[in-house]
């Protein structure tokens, strides 16, 4: 199954609707407490925001004049069976985001990292001890060295 869509039209809605959440969400993400300042934390964060919004919706527009215009936009053609590895890789990210709450970093980026080598069929167990080692190093020298928890 391949479903055909314009690229460009798809991908100012998205992300215009992801700015329009990112906005609502940023004053309970960054706490402001005086109000009378003009810069603020929330400044930069919502210049970008309200920049990617603004790019977002001039592209809209200029893509719905062509679709009414039934001018040639750019399209991609999206096959389902080729996007399940990306599927896959996405639902791997999340349960490794789901092991970190209960598992401590080391063994969950241990067993995540495994599972990728395992998914993309890699047999040499260099890899597979290269990525054990190196998670362990990165743990012990957040932890001991940086003195930073990690989760």
């Amino acid at each position: 199954m391949k479903i055909t869509l314009r690229q460009d039209l798809v991908g100012s809605l998205i992300f215009l609707i992801l700015s329009l959440v990112l906005w609502w969400l940023m004053p309970s993400q960054i706490v402001i407490a005086d109000d009378e300042e003009i810069i603020t934390a929330q400044t930069f964060p919502r210049l970008i925001i309200g920049l990617m919004a603004v790019c977002s919706l001039i592209l809209l527009i200029k893509e719905l004049i062509k679709w009414v215009r039934k001018q040639p936009t750019k399209t991609v053609e999206i096959r389902f069976v080729e996007e399940m590895h990306s599927a896959f890789i996405l639902l791997s990210l999340v349960i490794y985001w789901g092991l970190l709450h209960w598992l401590p970093f080391m063994v969950s980026s241990i067993l995540f990292a495994f599972l990728l080598l395992a998914f993309f069929r890699c047999k040499n167990w260099k890899y597979y001890a290269t990525v054990a080692i190196f998670s362990v190093l990165l743990s012990l020298f957040f932890q001991n060295l940086l003195h930073i928890s990690l989760p």
